[in-house]
């Protein structure tokens, strides 16, 4: 399966808003609706996905590679989470993912 950076053809390196939305637009001109119904939706679906930096950061964190959240935090603190740390922010992770799950 396709990460949204592969379908727009893009890096996963140092984009932009705009970048990404030129990308979009040259991939449904490509793509259109009425002739490719099934890559258009892909496309959209991974616009959608990718389109403003909160939302790159949101996919980057939770989604993309599927990284061990535990070592992630451990990485990003440079030090070893405690217990009660990892629990608190598992449950922010789930909070986030429930948030963005109902919108």
């Amino acid at each position: 399966m396709l990460t949204p950076f592969e379908v727009l053809e893009l890096s996963d390196k140092a984009i932009n808003d705009r970048d990404i939305k030129k990308a979009y637009l040259k991939k449904v001109r490509q793509y259109p609706p009425e002739q490719a119904p099934d890559k258009f939706q892909q496309i959209r679906d991974a616009y959608d996905t990718i389109k403003t930096e909160k939302l790159r950061l949101n996919y980057q964190l939770f989604h993309y590679e599927k990284p061990d959240f535990v070592q992630f935090l451990a990485q990003t603190f440079k030090e070893t989470a405690s217990v009660q740390r990892v629990d608190e922010l598992l449950f922010t992770k789930a909070l986030a993912e429930s948030l963005n799950a109902n919108s």
